[in-house]
């Protein structure tokens, strides 16, 4: 069994309950955290560190994040630019942030529980225009043609963890709700400029071809299952919430790749498919 949470927003408070949530279940070891965990910036970006640290540590909790566009891209290219985050080749190995948090880099590989992972983090933000360069945004937030090409590479894995999302038919229906309805009323340039994400997510997902795709950036829950051209099996997409909000934790148990969907009353759990 493992955790899944959606984006987090640099909120101290929600991080801090959806990792208590799992952690008092006592059979999740590891939690996957889908981007904008607003790594090293907000206004006191170590207290937000520590306190995750600290409530990993106290249920023995292993916290992988992938990349979103909220994080503070200038300390993270400067850590994948050291010798000490990059494989032999020059790619990017994951950083150990802290003892039980770690952030992976795009494109990175790795199996658990029997199961073939990829994670194919980042997104732009369609904020863009009411961030600062330098301060709260990078340019280097994006996805890469690189990024893209090397995912598909490195062939099938059957779990998928992006930050966004594949663009229609190929999501879910909250979500393509949100791309068709512009419902926050963006500007053609930002609509354009998160088309470009969305078309290379979408591009990645076929190439990999995963059995189950799970990412946030929309900040909705719903869930679908489609099938990808080429596949003789489904692939089950579950977009996740945000911060507090109903469904921005699940469970995955990696034998059926299903959520049991353990009843609950606290805030943040999806308690049925």
């Amino acid at each position: 069994m493992i955790g899944l949470i959606g984006d987090l927003e640099g909120d101290q408070t929600a991080a801090v309950d959806c990792l208590r949530l799992l952690g008092e279940r006592g059979d999740v070891g590891v939690a996957c955290q889908l981007g904008d965990l607003r790594f090293g910036y907000g206004p006191d970006p170590e207290a937000y560190l520590a306190a995750i640290e600290s409530i990993c540590a106290g249920y023995g909790i292993e916290l992988l994040c992938i990349t979103g566009n909220h994080e503070n891209w200038a300390r993270l290219d400067a850590m994948w630019a050291d010798p000490r985050w990059q494989a032999e080749d020059g790619s990017p190995r994951p950083i150990e942030v802290t003892e039980h948090v770690t952030m992976l880099p795009r494109g990175h590989r790795w199996e658990m529980g029997g199961r073939s992972f990829v994670a194919l983090g980042s997104a732009p933000s369609v904020n863009r225009d009411m961030l600062t360069e330098g301060i709260d945004w990078w340019p280097s937030e994006v996805i890469r043609e690189e990024h893209v090409e090397a995912t598909i590479a490195g062939g099938h894995a059957e779990i998928m963890l992006t930050h966004d999302s594949p663009g229609p038919p190929y999501c879910t229906a909250a979500v393509a709700d949100i791309i068709a309805g512009n419902p926050l009323d963006w500007p053609e340039d930002i609509l354009a400029y998160a088309d470009e994400g969305i078309e290379k997510v979408t591009r990645a997902v076929l190439g990999v071809q995963p059995r189950l795709l799970v990412h946030g950036h929309f900040h909705v829950a719903d869930e679908a299952v489609v099938r990808l051209p080429g596949a003789d099996y489904d692939t089950t997409i579950w977009s996740l919430a945000a911060r507090h909000d109903q469904g921005n934790v699940r469970l995955l148990d990696l034998d059926t790749l299903t959520d049991p969907g353990q009843p609950t009353e606290e805030p943040g759990i999806r308690t049925s498919a």
